[in-house]
């Protein structure tokens, strides 16, 4: 084998798990995010931050996560269901991300969501969170 066979050869064993992880993106996202409206549901904001990711506990602390999803909750009720929006799926770096917006509709109003989740094998972890509701703005 020549040196660029062999590079070639190794660049794709290293990809072949970031693969695996975009392939599962989309539905390991989707079943995460079932779990997140579950807990919200249930007013587990704290279970919520304690399995996120170590990049969305730097961008802000449990205190004013759990401020921020009882407000939501508060002003727009429980989660009813939610409609795709969108969703992508990337990898760079050997690290790949689901970002998913949904059209959400809870008790007293609407909203579109997003998430963005890290895949990692079998692990999919909450790295960002985002609610853009007229309804929730105007209460």
């Amino acid at each position: 084998m020549t040196r660029r066979n062999l590079i070639i050869l190794a660049t794709a064993i290293i990809c072949l798990p970031s693969c695996s992880d975009m392939k599962k993106g989309r539905s390991s996202a989707e079943s995460a995010i079932t779990e997140f409206h579950k807990l919200f549901n249930e007013g587990k904001y704290k279970e919520i931050y304690a399995a996120s990711h170590a990049d969305m506990k730097a961008a802000t602390t449990e205190e004013d996560f759990i401020k921020f999803t009882e407000a939501v909750h508060r002003k727009l009720g429980q989660h009813v269901n939610s409609t795709d929006a969108g969703w992508r799926v990337n990898t760079f770096n050997l690290k790949t991300t689901a970002v998913v917006t949904q059209k959400s509709e809870f008790e007293q109003g609407k909203g579109v969501e997003t998430f963005t989740y890290l895949i990692s094998g079998d692990s999919c972890t909450l790295k960002g969170y985002n609610i853009n509701s007229k309804d929730m703005m105007m209460k």
